[in-house]
């Protein structure tokens, strides 16, 4: 049963009426039959039976909250419950579906032309609109318009279509790499043709016959699904987790200085270089940020990657008192800072909340905040709410300054479109540093925060008063703890690292109560790695050493001098390569060159006499200046003497050529009387048919040899053409010698022609 709408179980009678119990609530109310009657006469005590027969969108409604309908539907609903309040008023209850009374109060009703409706009801529509509204209890959301659920509900497609363009959805759209809604449709046309093809049907829709399924088919398919399980198929589960969870609002902090939150960004700006204004990019900014007041404790701005230098730097700056920044800055202004409020933030905080970055897990970031006494606190992955404050910042920081500024390349690929980023930009990054000091200090402290309600200056001094301040961290303590932690071995030479050396007077002392090339801790700030802090161990404190070469490492950080070793091995390293690629070239120019060279001369082998002769020069001859005059005679062999009777003109110098020697075997016998005078004769022979030119040298030692008769009763020529030998000489020094016989004219052969007599070596001296 259903009592004003709401659903009852009846219980027993009891004595005075019945229980019915709250289906809904689970408790128990006595109606008395009396009051039971007067219900029912009402209309407010039914049956189940109405109820269920509302439609399935009209019960959607009466579960909806009515602030969510739209406008026009809240008016349409409330201008029909003035007919149902109006008619609900008539007695006896019958009464209420006469026609002639229900006209009436549409007439009366629509005479007052305050009503929300564009056209006067019918007593039809007001008869069917009371009996939906009796049977939803007088629930006013029974009359709103359910124009949503007008249309076909039903699947237009036939079973086997839509399970085709299911499957097509699982394997293109719900995967980590989705296709396009259009390629998807193309496939499912395709399969759908196909299938249909193969089963001997028609792809129809809503009993139609269509060639292709509607374009928003497979996009209300896929938004049909649930959510959270596409989600899931798409990326993972702790993904979709997160996507689904409620968005938190994060710790807000209990006090000044309890816990500061640290991250770094690249800032949405170019700068340009200070000497030769040409664009170096974008720089990085690392800032801390108290939880509680919401101050900025401090920031660092660089080119470099964020790393712990840049979280080392911001953290100098975050817990020193802040008077160093304004004298910094009236250096740069020429005696003014530009910055008309203070910055009175600084100290230590109990917690430092960080995210699982390797620049926030180094042992130098450790080593300090073990020595300031501050504890370091990971966020979870996946939970950017826990360190939302300073992302936050980082946003208010560009929305407001760093997008106004000329060079700026905004948030978004859209946005800068049609800017020019490259051609605007103006600031260094030293003016940039001002900029954002400026709006930090004067600009962010000084207005309201819209969560707390205060300026960060005001909320930092308040909370101030709640607290006992942390103690001022001295500065010769922070400059060595702020530095990069590296164990050395301290020679005497002092500390060697990346090509650098640091020594000084103090660390001499540190070495002679150390052995030789003792392992020590040392500390070098990466800002400035002109010093470097050594731990002395007898005296218990940092000692300072001085930058001793190279002298031009002066002044800069650990990260443009690594820059500049890694430029300059680079380039070593091309340079070692050029030298090697030039020697091999000339290598294999001078193979090529002695190659031609073989190429062209490839004759028989000369002989090694001919080869040391032609050699025993230097190479470099060819290259001297001329050392005779045009004039001068060349020089060729030894002088030659001969007799004034002779009236042949020979050159009084000739070419030399040593003869070739006989080189007698072991078992060859000694040259006779017969044999050494048959030479003789042989020898006077040869020379007198020797040609002009030919010398022989007489310091050539004369040998004798067994020789044959030469038989010239076979070659008639050599009968007939041969000169008469001459008259055998006595065996003396001068028997070599002899005049030469006159040259034969050109083109002609000698008397003879055996090749004995062509050689220009005489018989004895090393001719076979």
């Amino acid at each position: 049963m259903r009592i004003d709408g709401k659903e009852y179980y009846p219980g027993p009678v009891i004595s005075g009426g019945r229980i019915f119990y709250d289906k809904e609530a689970g408790t128990q109310v006595v109606i008395s039959e009396a009051q039971q009657l007067r219900l029912a006469l009402q209309l407010r005590l039914l049956d189940d039976s109405p109820f269920q027969e509302l439609s399935a969108s009209r019960r959607q409604t009466l579960k909806t909250d009515l602030g969510t309908f739209t406008p026009d539907e809240r008016g349409v609903a409330l201008a029909r419950a003035r007919f149902m309040l109006k008619l609900d008023k008539v007695q006896p209850a019958h009464l209420r579906s006469k026609k002639k009374i229900i006209n009436r109060i549409i007439d009366e009703i629509w005479a007052n032309k305050n009503i929300f409706l564009k056209s006067k009801p019918t007593a039809r529509q007001v008869r069917t609109w009371y009996r939906i509204f009796v049977a939803a209890g007088r629930d006013i959301r029974a009359l709103v318009p359910c124009h949503w659920a007008k249309g076909r509900r039903g699947d237009r497609y036939s079973e086997w279509a839509v399970e085709t363009v299911n499957r097509l959805i699982n394997e293109k759209l719900v995967t980590p790499t989705p296709s396009s809604f259009r390629q998807v449709r193309m496939l499912a046309d395709l399969e759908l043709r196909r299938e249909a093809a193969r089963r001997g049907e028609k792809l129809e829709r809503g009993g139609e016959e269509i060639d292709c399924i509607g374009e928003k088919l497979v996009s209300r398919m896929l938004r049909a699904r649930d959510k959270f399980g596409v989600m899931v198929e798409t990326t993972n589960l702790r993904e979709a987790q997160r996507r689904a969870s409620a968005i938190q609002l994060g710790p807000q902090g209990d006090c000044v200085n309890h816990e500061w939150e640290v991250d770094h960004t690249p800032l949405d700006i170019l700068v340009i270089d200070e000497e030769t204004l040409q664009v170096v990019g974008r720089p990085w900014l690392t800032a801390i940020l108290d939880r509680y007041s919401r101050c900025i404790m401090g920031f660092s701005m660089s080119f470099a990657p964020p790393s712990w230098a840049s979280v080392m730097d911001a953290l100098r700056v975050a817990v020193m008192p802040k008077d160093w920044v304004f004298e910094g800055f009236k250096k740069l202004g020429n005696g003014q800072s530009g910055i008309h409020n203070s910055w009175e933030c600084y100290g230590r905080p109990d917690r430092l909340i960080m995210d699982h970055g390797r620049d926030f897990k180094s042992l130098s970031m450790e080593e300090t905040l073990n020595a300031l006494q501050i504890e370091p606190d990971y966020t979870k992955p996946k939970k950017p709410w826990l360190k939302g404050k300073i992302e936050r910042w980082f946003r208010t920081l560009e929305e407001q300054i760093i997008h106004t500024i000329p060079g700026t390349v905004f948030s978004s690929v859209d946005r800068r479109k049609f800017y020019k980023s490259e051609k605007f930009a103006v600031l260094t990054i030293y003016e940039l540093n001002w900029v954002v000091a400026k709006w930090v200090i004067d600009i962010y402290h000084q207005n309201p925060h819209g969560k707390i309600g205060r300026p960060p200056a005001q909320a930092w001094r308040e909370g101030l008063r709640e607290i006992t301040p942390h103690r001022e961290v001295p500065k010769n303590l922070l400059v060595p703890l702020t530095g990069l932690i590296v164990p050395r071995a301290l020679r005497d030479g002092g500390i060697r690292f990346k090509g650098l050396r640091w020594d000084s007077p103090e660390f001499s002392r540190a070495r002679a109560y150390l052995p030789d090339s003792a392992d020590v801790q040392v500390r070098i700030d990466p800002l400035d790695i002109s010093v470097c802090h050594l731990y002395d161990e007898k005296r218990e404190e940092w000692v300072e050493g001085e930058l001793i070469e190279p002298v031009e490492a002066r002044g800069v950080t650990l990260n443009q001098w690594r820059t500049i070793s890694r430029l300059r091995d680079r380039k070593i390293k091309e340079q070692k390569l050029s030298r090697e690629e030039a020697t091999a070239q000339a290598y294999k120019e001078i193979g090529q060159y002695v190659q031609d060279r073989v190429n062209e001369r490839l004759k028989g082998m000369a002989p090694k006499r001919f080869a040391a002769f032609v050699s025993s020069g230097s190479a470099w001859a060819k290259m001297h200046d001329e050392r005779f005059d045009e004039d001068h005679d060349p020089p060729s062999g030894h002088p030659l003497e001969f007799d004034d009777s002779d009236k042949r003109g020979l050159p009084k110098r000739a070419p030399f050529k040593e003869p070739r020697r006989r080189t007698f075997q072991s078992d060859e016998k000694l040259p006779s009387a017969e044999d050494y005078a048959r030479d003789q004769e042989i020898q006077q022979e040869t020379a007198e048919q020797a040609p002009q030119d030919v010398v022989i040298s007489p310091s050539a030692p004369e040998r004798k040899r067994k020789r044959k008769p030469r038989d010239t009763s076979s070659d008639p020529k050599s009968t007939s053409d041969a000169a008469p030998p001459s008259k055998p000489q006595a065996p003396n020094g001068s028997a070599g010698i002899s005049p030469p016989a006159s040259e034969p004219p050109s083109g002609s052969k000698g008397d003879d022609d055996d090749d004995d007599d062509d050689d220009i070596t005489p018989l004895g001296y090393g001719r076979d």
